[in-house]
Parts: C-alpha cells; structure tokens; sequence
C-alpha cells in the first residue's frame, strides 16, 4: 500500500508540466508601439480570438520591428494565441464599420481566416515543458 501512494504521487507530480511561451512578433512600423497579446486554452477554444477575458493576456512596447514576449508558468497543452499592435495608442483594437481590424494583427502558426476570424484549431500548437518558441506575423 505505501508503494501504491508513492507511486500515485509520482505520477500525480508529473501531470501538470509548466512552461514557458516567448512570442516573437514582427511586423513593419511597429517600433515603440504597444503590442497586445491574448493566450486561449483549449479549454476556451470557442472563445478564440474574441472574448479575451477568457484568456491569458500579456502586453510590450515593440522595441524595432520585432517585439518579443515572454510568458511563464504555462501547463502544458494545447494553446493559441492572437496579437495585435495599438498603432494609435487608444489601447484597443480599431475595426472598420464589418469589424475588419484597422490595426495590424496576427495569430500562432500564422492562422487566417476567410470570412472573419481564423478557429482556434487553425492557429493551435502545443506547449511542453521548458522554452516554446512561437513567431507571429503582423498583417
């Protein structure tokens, strides 16, 4: 029985995985602007890329053409993720009168939609143990 509780232990310990998530983001005209990031779990896949209040969000100012972002103690699993630049500085993205974005956007694994916003399956990826490296491209 006491071998049967450590061994539950063990591989309880090891169920949850936290990892890392750097985001490098680049997009021309960017530089000193704020840049909003917005991490969906799978567990809120329906939610992607709208309701932000459901996700992990994060936020840098663009030091160049690129910015980049550093997301900690994340569980592994499946993730997606949507950016956007705040080009006129009113914290918020602009959208046109159809709600096509005014500000320049972009998802993981360089997801696009056709008629609106790409599905969380489109721009998912996996995130592990240790660093997860994701580029995303502003359009």
């Amino acid at each position: 029985m006491k071998y049967l509780c450590l061994m539950f232990c063990l591989l309880a310990s090891n169920a949850i995985v936290a990892g890392e998530l750097k985001l490098e983001i680049h997009g021309s005209g960017i530089a000193g602007k704020n840049i909003y990031v917005a991490v969906y779990g799978a567990d809120h896949a329906q939610d992607f890329p709208m309701k932000d209040q459901y996700a992990r969000t994060g936020q840098t100012v663009a030091t160049g053409d690129v910015a980049e972002l550093l997301l900690t103690d994340i569980a592994s699993g499946e993730y997606a993720v949507a950016v956007y630049a705040d080009i006129n500085g009113n914290n918020k993205l602009d959208s046109n009168f159809l709600g096509i974005p005014k500000e320049p956007i972009g998802m993981s694994r360089n997801a696009k939609g056709r008629f609106g916003p790409p599905g969380f399956a489109d721009a998912a990826f996996k995130i592990t143990d240790g660093i997860n490296t994701m580029p995303i491209q502003l359009h």
